[in-house]
């Protein structure tokens, strides 16, 4: 794409997230959905990191899981055996070792998306624990479902912006 198109591309692509994003929010709020946080902090994370988007999308996809899954194992593994707080931050350490010093070897798996989500997902401990399978689908179906509306509204974008240059210049 030449600097013309790009520019008239980021415009297009970025009004219609803006669209995308309202709907989805309204629809959100209508339903009352619990938990979107889970949702819209994939949609952030994705849009933050470099490369490829569909490469992007598959790295907050695993980053997020891992990080739920590693907030998950620091609360209840063992918060039974040890109380609240050493059952929380030995494990929560662990995980953030894993996370911080294992990046370099799985950076699709490992990174700061997991690293997000696991921060975020510990805030409440008790409603992670208390609504997990909600966490989950909110996390797989609904980001899966937001951020890849988001990169299939790319291609129109870019469309357009090919369309209106070339009207342009005609």
């Amino acid at each position: 794409m030449n600097e013309t198109v790009t520019k008239r591309f980021l415009l297009y692509f970025r009004l219609m997230l803006l669209v995308w994003i309202l709907i989805a929010n309204a629809v959100i709020h209508l339903t009352g959905m619990e938990y979107s946080w889970l949702i819209f902090l994939s949609n952030i994370m994705m849009f933050t990191l470099e490369g490829d988007v569909k490469d992007r999308l598959v790295t907050v996809e695993l980053g997020g899981l891992v990080g739920l899954v590693a907030a998950l194992l620091s609360i209840s593994a063992l918060t039974p055996v040890l109380g609240d707080f050493l059952g929380f931050i030995l494990p929560l350490a662990v995980v953030l070792f894993i996370l911080i010093i294992l990046h370099p070897y799985a950076p699709k798996v490992l990174n700061n998306v997991g690293f997000a989500y696991l921060t975020v997902a510990c805030i409440d401990t008790t409603a992670l624990a208390t609504h997990l399978p909600q966490f989950f689908i909110t996390f797989i179906v609904g980001s899966i479902l937001f951020n890849g509306v988001c990169v299939l509204l790319m291609k129109p974008a870019k469309a357009l912006a090919v369309k209106s240059v070339q009207k342009e210049n005609a």
